[in-house]
């Protein structure tokens, strides 16, 4: 456990420098926040996050050799170290942070004044400074904005249609969205292992390597970046985000190609067929149909065995 120590140390240092660097004075809302952004995507911290990944990846891997060897109390340890290294990667990831103070804005809206809740605003300024995306943080920006004008007529419930409206808005980051399910695929892998269910077990934890290899993945590969946006396309069209998928698409389309000169002749034949099927599935986007949802599942299935 040695190795899980070291990063796990190094991955709390970059923590608590995170929630130390931002020197935030309350004497205003947003014109008068002073914040000094610490930026999460810098190459330092992509590299800190990639080698955490991959040590969930290990714990998970050893997780499932222990399912097999029925070694119950094992197993759950390992997955205890892979939950703790997941809790520590999101919170380096700029838009959870922002979650995080709306949600708690929003909670105090219920037994808070409005005075009061004006002061929650003042963290969730200072952390837009964080997201690289210019577009979407003007945009959660002009949402807050709308918040603190509620809450300055007294009028809380607009001020929480707002915040709900500021969290839709933010788009999560890559790494954020496959550890999110990894995340779950290791709390059900717990639930079945406490009930005995070890081949339910090795499932769920079979799906949770799957997921978390994306984020181990170098995020700088067209590959890499091409099934990242297949999975935000699949996403966002669920979540009845049409626009936003066929941009994702776009994305798609750009780094297979791409990827398409830096591959074996195989890979290349594959990426190819991909690219033909994602094509004739571009113009089902403007409108959200189930039998379409599954069939932008069945690609992101497939870039699995292909990417």
């Amino acid at each position: 456990m040695r190795n899980f120590s070291i990063v796990t140390c190094s991955a709390v240092s970059l923590f608590l420098g995170i929630l130390l660097a931002g020197n935030v004075r309350a004497g205003g809302i947003e014109e008068k926040v002073t914040v000094t952004p610490v930026r999460s995507e810098t190459p330092k911290n992509e590299s800190l996050i990639s080698s955490t990944a991959i040590k969930v990846l290990r714990h998970i891997a050893q997780a499932r050799a222990d399912v097999h060897a029925k070694d119950l109390l094992k197993a759950q340890k390992e997955l205890a170290d892979a939950q703790t290294l997941i809790l520590i990667i999101k919170t380096t990831v700029p838009s959870e942070k922002v979650k995080d103070h709306i949600w708690v804005a929003n909670k105090h809206l219920s037994y808070e004044n409005t005075e009061t809740v004006m002061q929650d605003l003042i963290p969730i300024y200072a952390s837009l400074n964080d997201i690289e995306d210019f577009t979407v943080r003007d945009k959660v920006k002009k949402h807050i904005n709308n918040v603190k004008n509620h809450l300055e007529k007294g009028n809380k419930k607009g001020a929480s249609d707002e915040l709900k409206l500021a969290e839709d808005t933010i788009v999560l980051t890559e790494i954020y969205l496959p550890l999110s399910d990894t995340e779950r695929q290791i709390i059900l892998a717990q639930a079945h292992l406490a009930n005995k269910e070890f081949k339910k077990a090795e499932i769920a934890l079979k799906t949770a390597e799957d997921g978390v290899m994306l984020i181990s993945l170098d995020d700088s590969l067209p590959v890499s970046q091409a099934k990242i946006s297949l999975w935000q396309a699949t996403k966002n069209y669920t979540a009845g985000k049409t626009e936003a998928a066929k941009q994702d698409i776009k994305k798609v389309k750009e780094n297979l190609e791409k990827a398409d000169k830096t591959v074996d002749a195989k890979t290349k034949a594959e990426l190819d067929k991909l690219s033909k099927d994602i094509e004739s599935i571009e113009g089902k986007l403007n409108k959200f149909d189930h039998e379409t949802e599954q069939e932008l599942k069945k690609l992101y299935e497939r870039t699995k065995t292909i990417i």
